[in-house]
């Protein structure tokens, strides 16, 4: 035998809106039927009467937040109406202010609108059957004037709350984006170097390259145990031993890093950038541009960090940016800098990277 599946909420009633109308729901449901239980009535009859649609419409608003069957909404602007031709009071009215803070996320604007006027009219009718003619406006018209506050008070809840969802999503695929760069300039850049050296050892059975891709092996191993105390803790990066760290590892390219011997940065995060940038470039001269030397440039100076790359070698003259190169672009421009490319056919291939900073006090 199946479990029963818990009763799920409304669909389109946010999160705000529910919990508004669980907690005032119950008190307005109070202040309009209390004062009529306890004066009573001399015919029982029409008291019990009176009792019974009142419990019909917290059943009613109950089952409408727990369902997303619109019959419910019915159900409850008939109790309310039952309630003032059974016994009038004046304030019944008020419980159709729940109903229209229901009415905008489970029918839309313009049939919401609708019902709002149609139960308005429903309920002056009432007045006018219990009362007279005259009394149907007095009562019936202010309570349309909250209807409407509540409809519209309810909309903007929901439109407040869609905002939120849409910022949410925004960052989730903002950290996918993130998170994609950072799989591709972290691990790609080692991944390279161990194919390469793995290449160099299976042709010429060098025992040196084997022990270096070993080595590189095992960085990639650290690195992915790194990734998430350096992102956590930027202030461990030591990005200038890094860049040095790339010339080591590299078969068949001569890396020369210039940098100096530290960097005084109060938000490491630019360094971190300029690392994933130097990763990339490497890797980039690795695979594509044939070259045999890199320069690699770091300076810090007039509050910017700048990266300087240039190779020699084959160059293009057609430029199309790769899913790295653009993932280069996306990092740096992130952190509020600008990346300068220039390559042609035959002079080889030069970058440049700033990004803005603040120097340690």
């Amino acid at each position: 035998m199946r479990p029963r599946e818990p009763l799920a909420y409304a669909l389109g009633v946010t999160r705000e809106l529910r919990r508004l109308l669980t907690i005032a729901g119950p008190a307005v449901w109070l202040m309009v039927g209390v004062p009529v239980l306890v004066r009573g009535s001399p015919e029982h009859w029409r008291l019990w009467s009176w009792a019974g649609a009142y419990l019909a419409f917290a059943v009613s608003l109950w089952l409408s937040l727990r369902t997303e069957r619109r019959i419910f909404l019915f159900t409850q602007t008939a109790s309310v109406i039952a309630l003032v031709l059974i016994m009038c009071d004046g304030f019944e009215g008020a419980l159709l202010v729940l109903v229209a803070l229901q009415l905008s996320a489970r029918l839309g604007r313009r049939a919401g609108l609708l019902a709002v006027a149609a139960q308005s009219v429903a309920l002056g009718a009432a007045i006018a059957v219990h009362w007279n003619g005259s009394a149907a406006p007095l009562l019936a018209l202010p309570y349309l004037g909250f209807q409407l506050l509540a409809f519209f008070a309810a909309e903007g809840m929901e439109r407040l709350e869609a905002a939120r969802e849409l910022q949410l999503e925004n960052s989730r695929l903002e950290e996918r984006l993130r998170i994609s760069r950072e799989l591709h300039d972290r691990l790609g850049h080692h991944l390279t170097a161990l194919n390469l050296n793995l290449e160099v050892a299976a042709r010429a059975e060098n025992r040196q390259a084997l022990e270096a891709a070993r080595a590189v092996g095992k960085t990639l191993l650290q690195e992915t145990r790194a990734a998430v105390a350096e992102l956590r803790e930027p202030e461990r990066l030591d990005v200038c031993g890094a860049l040095r760290t790339l010339a080591e590892e590299l078969p068949g390219l001569q890396v020369h890093v210039t940098a100096p011997a530290a960097l005084r940065l109060r938000d490491p995060r630019p360094a971190l950038t300029v690392l994933r940038c130097a990763q990339e470039i490497v890797t980039n001269a690795l695979r594509h541009a044939g070259t045999q030397n890199l320069w690699l440039e770091l300076t810090q100076e007039d509050g910017r960090l700048s990266l300087s790359a240039r190779d020699d070698g084959r160059g293009v003259s057609e430029f199309r940016a790769g899913n790295g190169l653009r993932g280069m672009r996306e990092r740096v421009e992130s952190a509020g800098g600008t990346l300068f490319v220039e390559t042609a056919a035959g002079k080889g291939f030069s970058l440049r990277a700033e990004l803005p900073v603040r120097g340690r006090p």
